[in-house]
């Protein structure tokens, strides 16, 4: 994917245009301030690409933590009434 290189003050000048660009070609800017990127401006479709993408790693590393509690606590005993004093467990109270 080639990406557009851009000035913040070319942003500034002409927005619509590269607004336009993004959405026609769906190639991302690169904004640039004293030649250094500082920030992308991507389509919609790849926001929401990033986005899903974003989520399935999270949920991927959610469900990699849960194994490894799992075998961490694997010969753990947990209290019978874990259920009905739950906050005495966690707070002391």
């Amino acid at each position: 994917m080639t990406t557009t290189i851009i000035t913040a003050r070319d942003i500034l000048r002409d927005y619509k245009s590269v607004f336009n660009d993004v959405r026609k070609t769906k190639r991302p800017a690169i904004v640039t301030a004293h030649k250094e990127p500082q920030v992308a401006i991507v389509s919609l479709d790849d926001l929401e690409r990033l986005q899903r993408l974003q989520n399935k790693d999270s949920a991927k590393n959610l469900l990699d933590f849960t194994e490894r509690a799992r075998k961490l606590l694997k010969n753990e005993k947990l209290p019978e009434d874990l259920a009905s004093k739950h906050d005495e467990y966690l707070w002391g109270k």
